[in-house]
């Protein structure tokens, strides 16, 4: 069986809006990058990169005023 997250970085997201959320993505995620739940729109203020590629990151998300 093939693992759709081979190759993926995963970040667990906290919203500063509330709530939080596993994602998964193809480059890491970086101070400044911007993210798209919905309509919404946020910016990663702060990252702990994954130690492995076996474990999952976090990031901390500010939503964007006028998103």
């Amino acid at each position: 069986m093939q693992d759709w997250t081979m190759g993926r970085l995963r970040y667990l997201v906290h919203f500063d809006d509330g709530g939080s959320g596993m994602r998964l993505r193809g480059d890491p995620l970086d101070v400044g990058c911007e993210l798209t739940e919905g309509a919404d729109r946020y910016r990663v203020l702060r990252v702990e990169q994954p130690p492995n590629e076996r474990s999952f990151g976090h990031a901390w998300a500010e939503l964007l005023d006028g998103a």
